[in-house]
């Protein structure tokens, strides 16, 4: 899944800039040229960041910060303006903004530092999480990592190992995990295709760590073992 991204920008020039240098395979962009457009975007989706020209048609920046920091905490938001005053600093950070670049600008530097909030969100949402020295998983775009090192994985093995992850101390039993598999749509697999799931997870797993992860509970199911 790739992180959704909103650019509210009225010079077109400018939005094709900043798009040429964020990365599709990461990104899916929506483009708002005029502020109360934007408004309306913030109002019916929800963008992992925003990256918000202050000086818009129709409705100014900092109102589209306000109303969308009120309506939503996890939303990043940047500032890109040619306001380059301590004081339309200090009103955007005051109103929300996570941070504030002056125009004119590098797209480059742009597109690092949406990269450098996100990441630093993914590593936040980590922090507390029982497994955060072996296993981090990048809820949105629906990856686990291990060691810092991309775990590939099926859509399957995706599901079954964020089930266990998302409830540490509960032991599921193959026919709950079939029963998950057949409610995502991911098929009709049965509880000998979740021990072959289970054996190939395992498997990944053991090319990054030589820590056990999954723990078989034997006549009951499986689980995470504990730190």
């Amino acid at each position: 899944m790739k992180h959704k991204i909103l650019i509210v920008e009225d010079e077109r020039d400018i939005v094709n800039l900043i798009i040429n240098r964020l990365d599709k395979e990461k990104y899916d962009v929506t483009v708002a040229l005029k502020g109360d457009e934007a408004l309306a975007l913030v109002k019916t989706q929800e963008f992992d960041l925003v990256s918000l020209d202050i000086m818009l048609p129709k409705v100014d920046g900092l109102t589209i910060c306000k109303e969308l920091r009120q309506a939503n905490k996890k939303t990043l938001i940047i500032i890109v303006s040619a306001l380059d005053l301590d004081e339309s600093r200090v009103n955007a950070y005051s109103l929300g903004a996570d941070d504030y670049i002056s125009k004119p600008f590098s797209p480059k530097i742009l597109a690092l530092k949406i990269a450098s909030l996100l990441q630093r969100r993914f590593e936040m949402a980590n922090l507390n999480m029982q497994y955060k020295k072996i296993v981090q998983h990048d809820a949105p775009l629906q990856r686990f990592f291990i060691n810092s090192i991309h775990l590939p994985l099926t859509p399957s093995e995706y599901m079954i190992f964020q089930t266990l992850f998302s409830n540490p101390i509960k032991i599921f039993s193959k026919d709950e995990l079939s029963q998950i598999l057949y409610n995502e749509d991911l098929g009709n697999i049965d509880r000998e295709g979740v021990r072959t799931h289970i054996y190939t997870l395992r498997k990944k797993i053991s090319n990054f760590t030589d820590k056990e992860i999954i723990k078989t509970v034997r006549g009951t199911g499986f689980t995470l073992y504990e730190n």
